[in-house]
């Protein structure tokens, strides 16, 4: 959790608590507390209220590093979510007793001291396990993700049902809003994220976020830009607009769990590797094509890894040995014989319409220059050098290959390409 003035930061794990200075990032308290799932900070930044496994709330001083209050709140049920009102005067807690509870933060006086102090207000029964709770930030509305897969929006003020929103397929682990209140984005243990409207409950869209579970989901302060991070170690970028991932972030050696974004669009991450890693936003621009031809590149040579590592079969199984059909890592020849179809491709694209003939394509019509340029790559690294190639190449070439199928020129070499490439890019294809 990150305070109000963005001067603290503070994380919490099974028995501690412990509090930051992000611009110095060193550490100024750490203390004992119980098995702590949610963090947030009290109005002032001096209090942090803890919610734990065993269903209670823990409010600290943070200046004496003392527990100042300690409440039985979800009746031993564990306290999955805490998020504080538009208006800082209180915040709401979801927990697996299936209740969301309504606290308001009040000072009061106790041996000549004033101490902060939290009181119940109101109780929000609902069907099924709060797994996360989000106030909009325009203070109208209140999402209640469910353990049923769907999530369901109140009425701030009245707590009365406003929409549900379902198509999620496990349970939904991360809500949040936009800064407008317009769009809500959703995580999901089915790997998905969807963006809906809170005008009508429409979803906009749903994408393929992460090959784990999504465990958090974030906007960014100003705009329809978003974070999501997952069980896979990932952290992920999206506009929620043009429904576009804008750049993966690395750096996690295992699940991340909480994602918190400053003001100026700091984010900061902490997951399962006991680590917090600071993202700072630099004035670099990011090129989405590249960005997706990294993410192709490394889907690739991960299908590659996994294929060389199966194991064999076991005899008397039927199933061929994993020597017999896997796929061998490109070697050199195949990848200087991709890059010499790039160029023939290069070369072909160029030689539109109307134009004087190149000497380069040393007298043939441009698809049978680059049927001369398959016949030059041998056989046997035919897949790999055709794997080399972006989807756009991918394209161009298909595009020759249909005109030279149509005149039934060198059919079986036409026929091979053509499948390895719908083989590679089969999912860009489609889409």
């Amino acid at each position: 959790a990150l305070s109000k003035d963005e001067t603290l930061l503070a994380s919490a794990s099974h028995g501690q608590l412990k509090i930051w200075n992000p611009r110095t990032q060193t550490c100024l308290r750490t203390i004992d507390c119980g098995f702590a799932l949610c963090s947030a900070f009290a109005p002032g930044g001096r209090h942090v209220v803890v919610g734990t496994k065993s269903g209670t709330l823990e409010v600290f001083d943070i200046s004496s590093a003392n527990l100042v209050q300690q409440i039985d709140a979800h009746a031993g049920s564990p306290v999955w979510s805490i998020d504080l009102r538009a208006d800082g005067g209180g915040f709401a807690s979801g927990g697996g007793d299936a209740t969301v509870k309504f606290w308001d933060f009040s000072v009061e006086t106790a041996d000549g001291q004033r101490q902060l102090s939290v009181s119940q207000t109101r109780v929000l029964k609902v069907t099924d396990e709060v797994l996360a709770v989000r106030h909009s930030p325009n203070g109208k509305f209140l999402a209640v993700a469910l353990l049923d897969t769907t999530v369901k929006i109140f009425f701030e003020d009245s707590l009365k049902f406003f929409l549900s929103l379902y198509g999620h397929r496990l349970p939904v682990l991360a809500v949040d809003f936009s800064s407008d209140s317009r769009l809500i984005v959703t995580g999901s243990a089915d790997k998905n994220v969807k963006i809906w409207g809170t005008d009508f409950g429409d979803c906009h869209k749903s994408m393929f976020a992460h090959d784990g579970a999504v465990t958090t989901v974030r906007f960014l302060p100003h705009g329809h830009l978003f974070f999501s991070a997952g069980k896979d170690k990932a952290i992920k970028q999206w506009d929620a607009d043009k429904f576009e991932q804008l750049q993966t972030l690395n750096g996690h050696h295992a699940e991340v769990w909480t994602l918190v974004v400053s003001r100026e669009g700091t984010l900061w991450s902490s997951g399962s590797d006991r680590s917090i890693r600071a993202w700072h936003q630099t004035s670099e621009e990011i090129f989405l094509d590249e960005e997706r031809e990294i993410e192709r590149e490394k889907a690739f040579e991960e299908g590659l890894t996994q294929q060389q590592q199966r194991p064999s079969a076991i005899e008397g199984s039927g199933i061929a040995p994993a020597t017999e059909v896997d796929v061998s890592q490109p070697s050199l020849g195949s990848l200087k014989a991709g890059e010499r179809l790039i160029r023939a491709l290069d070369l072909a694209v160029e030689q539109g319409p109307g134009k004087a003939p190149s000497p380069l394509l040393m007298g043939r019509s441009p698809p049978n220059f680059i049927l001369h340029m398959l016949r030059t790559i041998k056989p046997a690294e035919l897949s790999d050098a055709l794997a080399v190639l972006t989807f756009d190449y991918a394209c161009s070439l298909l595009r020759f290959l249909g005109t030279l199928a149509e005149n039934e020129v060198q059919t079986p070499l036409i026929v091979t390409s053509i499948l390895h490439l719908l083989r590679v890019h089969h999912i860009r294809l489609v889409s």
